[in-house]
């Protein structure tokens, strides 16, 4: 099962750290397709494996995030 973890941020600066320590990370399974940046909303949105959920949500809240919010995923 795939959720999506979307995180809001204040600055720009933020969420630009947020983005490429996502992909930067030494976690498997993570296509930058599936990494999704909406710099108008200061929000990035990760489709993830279950699996994986805690490590991307650990480097979301790295970045300071306003709010952090996860929904089931569905293809």
């Amino acid at each position: 099962m795939n959720k999506t973890l979307t995180a809001t941020f204040e600055s720009e600066d933020a969420l630009k750290a947020a983005e490429y320590n996502i992909i930067n990370a030494e976690i498997a399974g993570i296509p930058r397709e599936k990494i999704f940046v909406d710099k108008e909303k200061k929000e990035i949105k990760v489709i993830i494996p279950t699996a994986t959920e805690a490590e991307i949500r650990s480097i979301l809240k790295e970045n300071n995030p306003k709010t952090i919010t996860e929904r089931e995923w569905k293809h």
